[in-house]
């Protein structure tokens, strides 16, 4: 298990974050360090590093669960709410629903992701006003991750809310009240942070350490620019895929190192994709970009310390006992028809590794008795011994593998670059890991290519988005015909219309605004 010295440093600055109330743009504890104020190198290494601990939040963000490679799976076709019923986690049940509202909806993206904006706007603020003899090449290096990881952060507000205030300076006084940007308004803003970051000659092209790298940079671009489909940068963006797929720094996991560690007195797993989500896998090849987790730290009582992964508990069946699983509360069970339908290849590794069966007679769990395997909870996977332990699971949360570059590769060849036959070999290379040898190959079709990036990233958060830019799935259903669902055996009972593509805004932070020379207004259809 790999736990890099660079992320491990946010244990040390623990004490320095401190909370900061309920002020407009929610933001809770930062570095407290005055905008503008002579900063040497190691005040900006505590600030790049506190900028870094918010990626460590999102899984209970503000007490709810959000992590950003699985929450949006629960208002598509691969899983639904699950829990104990309608009143466990009602944001989640509401959501799910396409039923948020302003006074109940999932707000702790804002929160956390606006912090993150502030913690990496302070922190470019101090390498403005560096006093002292800094390393130039580190302080380089500090700037083009900061840049990319605001990026980041601002996207997931960006797809989440749309229209969003934003703001590039250190904060000065509080409150902090800031323009509202159209999401028009907002894609150039993010891109502009990363060809920034991207040109930066002492950014690396990988990292195994939970940093921001190159490759990173260019993954988070690519899902920018093609969720917002503009193809005047599909060539970029393509160019971008092929360096990262040939740069020599990642390659697909085609077996499983013997031997693993599935959980306490268990037998290793053979299955190569299985093995990318164990403990052993942490940082291994397939890896562009992840968020290191300890088991350790987090706690009901304070949403905004440790360091471990809520989601194994969150999404384990309830009430079970089979070693090497822990009994979970039941949530985003798997939709068995699309998972039956979707695995229909005898011999395809992602189908074990992507559900697993419980028996289960819960009415919000019923439906089929399938549950998430890559993040499931194991026996030996949350032995620390501070905080709580159903929210300290050691699980890394894998947020880019080479694999999509592969498929956006693929995509993007077929159509915008040079047809099928650039785009066969990046879907036979994931075709091949997938069944272990190259006589599954299928042509490189739109369709095809959409099905096996729903294969590929099942249970990964990557559905609805996909979703949104496609406008159809796989088989050419509309996304409205698709996503729009009554089935009261789950219960579900959802419409989807384009309104449902954003959140409502909180409406408490819509009042803090009122009076004011930037008043929030609220997403259409809230």
């Amino acid at each position: 298990m790999k736990k890099n010295k660079f992320i491990l440093f946010i244990i040390v600055l623990a004490g320095l974050l401190t909370s900061c109330g309920d002020d407009y743009l929610t933001s809770y504890p930062s570095t407290d360090v005055v905008a503008g104020a002579p900063a040497t190198q190691d005040v900006i290494e505590k600030n790049v590093t506190g900028a870094y601990s918010i990626m460590n939040f999102d899984d209970y963000a503000t007490s709810k669960w959000m992590p950003v490679n699985m929450f949006y799976d629960v208002v598509t076709d691969d899983v639904y709410a699950g829990g104990s019923d309608a009143s466990d986690q009602p944001f989640l049940q509401l959501f799910a629903n396409f039923n948020s509202t302003a006074s109940n909806s999932p707000d702790g993206w804002w929160n956390i992701f606006y912090s993150g904006l502030k913690r990496c706007n302070g922190a470019l603020d101090a390498m403005n006003n560096v006093v002292g003899d800094p390393d130039p090449k580190t302080m380089a290096r500090w700037k083009a991750e900061i840049l990319a990881l605001r990026a980041y952060y601002v996207h997931w507000l960006w797809k989440a809310y749309g229209n969003i205030p934003y703001y590039d300076k250190a904060w000065t006084s509080e409150p902090f009240i800031a323009k509202q940007h159209s999401f028009d308004e907002i894609y150039p803003i993010i891109i502009a942070d990363l060809d920034a970051a991207i040109a930066e000659p002492e950014l690396p092209m990988s990292d195994k350490t939970g940093r921001i790298s190159k490759s990173m940079a260019m993954m988070t671009k690519a899902r920018v620019v093609m969720y917002y489909k503009d193809q005047s940068k599909y060539a970029e963006v393509l160019s971008n895929m092929k360096s990262i797929i040939n740069s020599g720094a990642f390659s697909l996991v085609t077996t499983a190192a013997q031997p693993n560690y599935t959980g306490k007195n268990s037998p290793s797993t053979t299955n190569p994709i299985e093995w990318i989500f164990l403990r052993d896998g942490e940082f291994c090849s397939e890896s562009i970009f992840e968020v290191n987790c300890k088991p350790e730290g987090k706690s009901w009582g304070n949403a905004w310390a440790g360091y471990g992964n809520y989601t194994p508990r969150f999404t384990g069946a309830r009430d079970i006992n089979i070693a090497p699983y822990a009994a979970g509360w039941g949530f985003c069970p798997v939709n068995k028809v699309t998972y039956t339908a979707l695995f229909n290849e005898t011999g395809d590794y992602r189908k074990d590794a992507s559900a697993i069966a419980f028996a289960t007679t819960a009415t919000y769990q019923s439906k089929g008795g399938l549950f998430l395997k890559k993040y499931i909870a194991r026996s030996g996977y949350n032995e620390g011994t501070q905080g709580d332990r159903d929210l300290n699971y050691e699980n890394n949360r894998r947020i880019y593998r080479i694999a999509e570059a592969y498929l956006n590769a693929a995509e993007l060849e077929l159509t915008a670059g040079g047809g099928q036959s650039a785009a066969q070999p990046y879907l036979d290379a994931i075709r091949d890991r997938a069944f272990g040898d190259t006589g599954h190959r299928i042509p490189a079709t739109l369709n095809n290519i959409k099905r096996e990036r729903h294969r590929e990233f099942f249970g990964e958060g990557l559905r609805f988005w996909d979703l949104v830019r496609w406008g159809s799935d796989e088989n050419n259903k509309s996304i409205k015909d698709l996503l729009t669902v009554t089935d009261m055996d789950v219960p579900i009972s959802r419409v989807w219309d384009d309104t449902r593509k954003f959140l409502p805004i909180s409406q408490s932070e819509i009042d803090k605004t009122k009076g004011s020379e930037f008043p929030l207004v609220q997403n259409p259809g809230y």
